[in-house]
């Protein structure tokens, strides 16, 4: 568990206590008057009040279409949900036994608002302060790693010849048993930054394998792996890439048409990836390769090793690798389009 969720956790136990000694207090300063019964049945009675009055400004809000729909949204919450909020909590105070006044059935409720709407306030600007003390926490974490050898096993170094690219460098890092990646990092100025699951990253994840598509011309990368062992021993792995055997000849990457898709030899991160689909109407988009799917999991970032397209009423007539191009200062982009046989 990160030190984030234990933070919160202590601040809504605290929370949790100020609230529940707020309420007390409330209900003593009733019980002195001799109205415990009827602070207990307002109290009650303002749970499904407020949600009366948030579904009635709902309702009313999602009947305005456009873009007035949300100005009509504020303008119901602060005059007619108040309205009906302490309109009927004012009626439930007349109901109690015995009656409470006007005041003391607005206190209440206004008691009940601030329980709500304040320890979201104050979640609200302590957000940032909790993040960055779990990322210190981590960071301090993460400087006792013990320095390992890399665990994972380099294999399957391969060159390729991307058209508009050149050529291009590809490797899988396999993982043994046991072994949980916390973190990936890929030097860059002389900084090691995270890496593996953003857009253009030339690392892509595939559970705790991973796989690297890269520019031959480009510098080998240097690498940095927090990763933890079966005993959850957390460990720091440095090193750098290494381009396959110089008898290794790079081939022309060509990928395999299916009825329903297409498939590569190798793992490419799935946001160089762009397809392209036609319908039988004349209908053409270009998009994402994943657009219109359900994303996979964080851990899995690599375009699948069988791509298949999700609308069946469309084919993929092509498909394109884009990577930027340092030398150049331009985007590369390797087009391969489905044969009309």
């Amino acid at each position: 568990m990160s030190l984030s969720y234990v933070i919160w956790g202590v601040l809504a136990l605290g929370a949790l206590l100020v609230i529940g000694l707020a309420v007390r207090a409330e209900r003593r300063r009733f019980v002195a008057r001799g109205k415990a019964g009827a602070w207990l049945w307002v109290r009650l009675a303002s749970l499904p009040i407020a949600m009366l009055a948030a579904g009635a400004v709902i309702l009313l809000a999602r009947a305005v279409s456009g873009p007035e729909a949300l100005a009509a949204f504020y303008l119901l919450m602060f005059s007619l949900g108040p309205l009906i909020y302490f309109g009927l909590l004012w009626l439930a105070g007349r109901m109690a036994t015995p009656a409470l006044s006007a005041s003391e059935s607005a206190a209440i409720g206004g008691s009940g608002l601030l329980i709500v709407i304040l320890p979201a306030l104050l979640a609200s600007m302590a957000s940032p302060w909790v993040y960055q003390l779990g990322q210190g926490a981590q960071q301090a974490q993460r400087s006792l790693a013990t320095e390992t050898p890399l665990a994972h096993r380099i294999q399957n170094r391969q060159r390729f010849l991307l058209p508009d690219i050149g050529e291009v460098l590809t490797e899988h890092w396999q993982a043994p048993p046991g072994v949980k990646v916390e973190r990936i990092e890929w030097e860059l100025g002389g900084q090691y930054l995270q890496t593996g699951d953003s857009t253009g990253s030339i690392l892509c994840r595939d559970g705790e394998d991973f796989h690297v598509f890269r520019l031959a011309a480009g510098p080998a990368p240097r690498w940095r792996m927090y990763w933890r062992d079966a005993a959850d021993s957390l460990h720091r792995s440095d090193w750098t890439s290494t381009p396959p055997e110089a008898t290794t000849h790079a081939s022309t990457l060509t990928p395999v048409w299916t009825q329903d898709g297409v498939a590569f030899p190798v793992r490419i991160p799935r946001n160089f990836v762009t397809v392209e689909r036609r319908w039988a109407t004349g209908r053409v988009q270009q998009s994402d390769a994943l657009t219109g799917q359900a994303l996979p999991s964080s851990t899995d970032t690599c375009l699948p090793p069988t791509y298949r397209n999700s609308d069946a009423e469309s084919v993929v007539t092509s498909l394109g690798i884009r990577m930027w191009l340092a030398g150049t200062q331009r985007i590369g982009l390797a087009t391969f389009s489905r044969s009309s046989e």
